[in-house]
């Protein structure tokens, strides 16, 4: 359940072909549309002699921009506990090490001790903003390409390698300002999405007119939901002099979201399986009940549809 946007599985059509022949996808779906989170499953038939693999899925789904009401949301207090749903976004978890001590350490510094008496709103753009500001070398993309350019996953090294790293990714920054988040108490996730190139926003450091697959991050702030920020877009836009009861570019109102759509909130989901080259074991994952012999070069392409305005 996301407040940007809104997938329905329901559309999902499937296919796989092993070496250019259609065969049954074996498609599953896992998981209740009520938690947030499903999972598509495609599975091979056993037996093929494989030189080569190709799965697709396509599902529809709805992008929106967001705005977000600062005096409202700076008056939101910390819950007494968090709802069953959101809680799963508190944990540490792969690449996202939030339960590192080096985390606790930098929130003690950087709200001296105030975090619970200031407004969990407030309290998300300061920590995000001092992280941001941690940051000196930062490469212009996540992604790692191969021959052509065609894309073979992200590269990132993960929250708490990051925080010591001479350069870091974009992935890099949405890693670490998650599981700052979460080692805050607020429940925070990446997004690992597509963004459709098309829009106004002249001052992106995305692609223009080029479809690319992005990560940015989300916060869940009690009675509005999930709360977007891109750290990427945000770093180089004035944040170490910005008023922090004013609206920040590519924090929370982001009026460019509905050119995003959201396929994953985790870079290593459903921490099974093989992973191969960068860990983003969503972008490719081999899972085999017997040794997989020889190479294979994991290779993902998107495609987005777009049918334009939605009436009401």
């Amino acid at each position: 359940i996301d407040t940007t946007m809104v997938a329905d599985l329901r559309g999902l059509e499937a296919s796989v072909r092993i070496n250019g022949s259609p065969v049954p996808s074996g498609l599953e779906i896992e998981g209740d549309p009520a938690d947030g989170q499903q999972r598509v499953t495609l599975r091979l038939p056993k037996g093929e002699s494989t030189a080569a693999i190709s799965t697709r899925a396509s599902w529809p789904a709805i992008a929106f921009d967001i705005v977000v009401d600062e005096k409202a949301a700076a008056q939101v207090t910390w819950p007494r506990e968090w709802p069953d749903s959101v809680r799963p976004y508190l944990a540490a978890s792969d690449l996202i090490q939030s339960d590192d001590e080096i985390f606790k350490t930098f929130i003690e510094r950087t709200t001296e001790g105030r975090l619970r008496r200031t407004p969990i709103y407030v309290a998300a753009k300061e920590l995000v903003r001092s992280t941001i500001l941690e940051f000196r070398n930062v490469e212009g993309s996540s992604l790692r390409r191969e021959g052509d350019g065609r894309i073979v996953g992200f590269q990132l090294q993960g929250a708490a390698a990051a925080t010591s790293a001479v350069q870091v990714t974009p992935a890099d920054m949405v890693c670490t300002c998650v599981a700052v988040l979460r080692a805050a108490g607020i429940p925070a996730r990446p997004v690992i999405g597509i963004h459709s190139g098309d829009g106004d926003a002249k001052d992106s450091k995305r692609p223009k007119g080029r479809r690319t697959f992005c990560c940015w991050a989300e916060f869940h702030l009690p009675g509005a939901g999930w709360v977007p920020f891109d750290p990427f877009e945000m770093r180089g836009q004035g944040l170490r002099q910005a008023d922090i009861a004013r609206p920040w570019r590519w924090f929370g109102s982001i009026d460019s979201m509905n050119r995003r759509v959201g396929i994953a909130y985790d870079f290593a989901p459903f921490n099974q399986g093989r992973v191969l080259g960068y860990p983003a074991g969503w972008v490719y994952r081999l899972e085999s009940s017997d040794p997989i012999v020889g190479f294979g070069l994991p290779i993902t392409s998107i495609q987005m549809i777009g049918r334009g305005p939605v009436r009401p």
